[in-house]
């Protein structure tokens, strides 16, 4: 599963089988929502996002 390490870097295995937090992936959760899930800091989603804190950029 993925998680965010002591420095704040969102970690997403190689061996993660589950696709829905490969955000890259068009079957895969924004990153906003990852960053929610995993209850990221403000610091550590501004290092991941432009979008305002707390939203997930969808539109």
């Amino acid at each position: 599963m993925p998680y965010l390490n002591e420095k704040g870097d969102l970690i997403i295995p190689f061996e993660c089988a589950d696709h829905a937090y490969k955000y890259w992936k068009k079957e895969g959760k924004s990153l906003g929502d990852i960053l929610k899930e995993l209850g990221a800091t403000q610091e550590v989603w501004e290092r991941y996002s432009f979008d305002p804190y707390g939203e997930n950029g969808d539109g």
